[in-house]
């Protein structure tokens, strides 16, 4: 009992805890605003998104640019359903996460073979025929998805069933309850079997084959989930805003951002995604508020400075970065600890 009440004792424990406190009383505290509470759910929800993507491209070491496409699908489903077929999107969005999860394996498999940028340049393909096929088909399988004009959902009416509110307070303990259960499951495939398999992958697929790891099995399972995931955040997006269109879904801008979240805060860690989206999605909504205007694109270099810089000095990201730090101090401590104990054994 007292082993288990250390482990939760643990600062890596408390701080996440302490936080996700601070989360939900926040709103109710503060009087936040409409606007600034739709910067919060945006900023919670690039951090979903980004460690949705961590789940296949931080495990696995390949770096995907194409998972604007199961947002887009996720979005376009759950849209689908709630107005055609009257599904709610408390379950149209478990719906969307699971045909887009099997979707994903069907496309992704051929990729599977692929080494580092070669399945970067087929993923980024991916994205764009799935943008160039919603762009120009206003119906596919039937379904009027309305095409290059976008996806309207009808208005929001304020019946909780249909995830319709007056008030954005609800939308923002949503993306906070998706991101503490995608957190949780990154957590536990990190320290589970699968997590070592597919660390093996990233650092060297051959070797982990010739030591008996089923290669492609473990990134159709990391595929699966990672769409999953993905595809519920495209849902809960449509629903907050009512109304999808396919170049913001299906955009190279939205897969490329998810990716430099992840790189900078850093990939094949638990915490280095939402540090990384919490950081970027901030500096981009200040860059746009202040600059745009004077300055276009001014995000996207700022993006591109941060990352070059990331992978320059920092190769493991801020949350590497930190962790090399704290062995270092560990070290240093060990190591004087040690020369205190030797020099008073001379003595």
């Amino acid at each position: 009992m007292s082993n288990i009440i250390k482990q939760f004792l643990k600062p890596k424990v408390i701080a996440p805890v302490i936080i996700l406190v601070i989360l939900i009383i926040l709103p109710l505290a503060v009087n936040i605003g409409l606007s600034n509470m739709s910067i919060l759910i945006a900023v919670l929800l690039n951090m979903y998104y980004a460690s949705s993507w961590n789940i296949m491209g931080g495990y696995t070491g390949l770096f995907s640019l194409g998972n604007g496409i199961f947002i887009g699908l996720g979005a376009y489903i759950t849209a689908s359903l709630f107005t055609y077929a009257s599904v709610s999107p408390w379950f149209g969005l478990i719906i969307a996460g699971l045909v887009t999860g099997f979707f994903a394996i069907i496309i992704c498999y051929p990729t599977f073979r692929l080494q580092t940028i070669y399945y970067s340049l087929a993923s980024c393909a991916l994205l764009s025929m799935m943008r160039i096929v919603f762009m120009n088909f206003s119906s596919l399988f039937g379904v009027y998805t309305g095409g290059s004009d976008g996806f309207k959902l009808p208005m929001p009416d304020g019946n909780w069933l249909n995830m319709q509110f007056m008030s954005k307070l609800p939308f923002y303990y949503i993306i906070i309850a998706l991101l503490v259960v995608v957190v949780l499951v990154s957590s536990i495939i990190s320290k589970s079997r699968t997590g070592y398999y597919l660390r093996a992958i990233s650092a060297n697929d051959g070797a982990a084959a010739s030591l008996g790891v089923d290669v492609v099995r473990m990134k159709m399972k990391a595929q699966f989930i990672s769409a999953f995931f993905s595809a519920i955040g495209g849902g809960f997006y449509c629903m907050f805003i009512s109304y999808i269109a396919p170049n913001t879904m299906f955009g190279i801008d939205l897969s490329i951002n998810i990716m430099i979240m992840c790189v900078v805060g850093g990939a094949n860690t638990l915490w280095g995604p939402i540090i990384g989206a919490g950081i970027l999605y901030t500096i981009n909504r200040v860059a746009t508020i202040y600059f745009a205007g004077r300055i276009s694109g001014i995000a996207t270099v700022i993006f591109g400075l941060i990352l070059m810089l990331v992978v320059y000095f920092i190769p493991g990201g801020i949350v590497g970065w930190i962790n090399q730090l704290l062995e270092t101090a560990r070290a240093k401590k060990i190591a004087r600890a040690g020369a205190l104990k030797g020099g008073g054994a001379d003595g």
